[in-house]
C-alpha cells in the first residue's frame, strides 16, 4: 500500500518512553523508540548495519543503544559511537534516524523526507492543558484495520447509533441528516440533535434536567489526525461556545499510524470541561472510551476481513458522502506528494479549531 509520508505521526505515548526501549512496527518498518542522552524521544532503524540484530534485543544506557549481537552502540541520531576491540568507525557504521518531537503527550515522527521536518507543521491543539479543560490518555491500541477503513469510520458520525448504544450512540440521531463540509484537506461531517434524551454518558456527567441540543461533529484533517467533538446545552439553549462548554463537551483526539497495509497503531486522548480534577471520573471516562474503541474495533476488524479496502463497486449511500470526499483528498495527496516531491508550502498546518458548525 502507498501511504502519505510527509507528515508527524504518532509513534509512541510519551509515557511508554522510560528507561526501557520500545520495538514497534511502523509503515512496514521495523523501528526501536527510546530517550536519548538529554531525554527526547529518538527513533532508529530496529536493525543492526553489521549483522542484521534487533537493537530492541539490546541495551540501553544513558540513551545510547547496544547491539545484542556484537556490541556496537549508537547515540540517538543513528551514529555509531563505538565499536568493541576497533577504533576505527567505518561511515557506514549508522542507523536509519527518523526526525522526532514531543508533544501533547505523544512522540510524534516524520517518516518522509527529514529536509521537510518542520516542527511548526505539528498540528496546534490550543485547549490541550488550557485553562477549563481536563485531559487525558487511553492506552495504545492496535487495530486489525488498514487506515484506510479506520479513516472513513472517522468521518461517519452514523454509525454511533448503532455499534455504540451502550456510550456515545443515541437512537433519535439516526433519522437526523448529516451536514458535509471541506476546507481543503479538512473535512468535517456532524449535525445536532435536538430535543433530545441525552446519551448514557451526557446523563452521567452533564447533569442534565430534561432534553438537551446535543451535537456530534467529526473533524478529519487528512491523513492521520481526527477529532471528535462532542457536547451538550440544554433543549433551546445558547450555542455560544462559552455555552457549549458549560455542562458537557469533550474533544477527542485519535492519531493515526499504519504498521502494515492492514493494521493501524491508534492513539487517542481526549479533552473535557466538566469534572475539573476529579480524578475518579477520568478514570470511568477512560474505560467507557475503551470500550467504545473497542467496539470499532473489532467491527473495522471484522469488515477488514470480510472487504479489504472496499475495493470495486459498494454500495454508496448519502451517509457516504464524507468518505467519498476523504478517499479524494488522500489520492490527491498522495499524487502531490509522489509526483511533484512534497514542497513545505504544500503541507497544511492543522489548526483544531475549538468552535464546530451551528444550525
Amino acid at each position: 500500500m502507498k501511504w502519505i509520508r510527509n507528515r508527524w505521526y504518532a509513534a509512541a505515548l510519551s509515557q511508554e518512553l522510560g528507561s526501557a526501549m520500545i520495538s514497534r512496527r511502523l509503515f512496514g518498518e521495523n523501528i526501536v523508540l527510546f530517550r536519548d542522552a538529554a531525554g527526547r524521544p529518538a527513533m532508529l532503524s530496529d536493525r543492526c548495519p553489521h549483522k542484521g540484530a534487533p537493537l530492541s534485543r539490546g541495551k540501553l544506557c544513558d540513551g545510547v543503544v547496544s547491539c545484542p549481537y556484537h556490541g556496537l552502540q549508537f547515540d540517538g541520531t543513528g551514529k555509531c559511537i563505538h565499536i568493541p576491540s576497533q577504533g576505527n568507525i567505518p561511515p557506514t557504521a549508522r542507523l536509519k534516524a527518523y526526525p522526532c518531537l514531543e508533544r501533547y503527550g505523544i512522540a510524534w515522527f516524520w517518516p518522509g523526507d527529514p529536509e521537510l521536518a518542520d516542527p511548526a507543521l505539528l498540528c496546534d491543539i490550543p485547549n490541550y492543558g488550557a485553562a477549563g479543560w481536563e485531559n487525558f490518555h487511553g492506552p495504545h491500541t492496535l487495530f486489525p484495520a488498514s487506515i484506510g477503513n479506520i479513516l472513513d469510520n472517522l468521518v461517519d458520525p452514523a454509525h454511533t447509533t448503532f455499534v455504540h448504544q451502550g456510550t456515545i450512540g443515541g437512537a433519535d440521531a439516526s433519522e437526523v441528516p448529516l451536514v458535509v463540509e471541506q476546507h481543503d484537506t479538512r473535512i468535517t461531517v456532524g449535525r445536532w440533535i435536538e430535543q433530545s434524551e441525552p446519551v448514557p454518558v451526557m446523563q452521567r456527567y452533564g447533569g442534565f434536567r430534561g432534553r438537551v441540543d446535543r451535537w456530534q461533529f467529526y473533524h478529519l484533517y487528512a491523513p492521520n489526525l481526527s477529532l471528535v467533538d462532542m457536547g451538550a446545552v440544554d433543549a433551546g439553549g445558547a450555542r455560544d461556545e462559552a455555552s457549549m462548554n458549560r455542562q458537557y463537551r469533550t474533544l477527542s483526539y485519535a492519531a493515526l499510524t499504519p504498521e502494515s497495509d492492514h493494521t493501524t497503531h491508534y492513539f487517542w486522548f481526549v479533552l473535557r470541561t466538566f469534572a475539573l480534577g476529579e480524578a475518579a471520573v477520568t478514570d470511568e471516562m477512560r474505560q467507557a472510551y475503551i470500550v467504545t474503541f473497542d467496539e470499532d474495533r473489532a467491527l473495522l476488524g471484522a469488515i477488514q476481513a470480510n472487504t479489504g479496502d472496499m475495493l470495486g463497486n459498494p454500495l454508496r449511500l448519502a451517509i457516504d458522502n464524507a468518505s467519498i470526499r476523504l478517499r479524494r483528498v488522500l489520492d490527491r495527496l498522495l499524487e502531490q506528494e509522489q509526483g511533484t516531491g512534497a514542497q513545505p508550502v504544500s503541507i497544511p498546518i492543522p489548526v483544531v479549531e475549538q468552535a464546530c458548525t451551528n444550525s
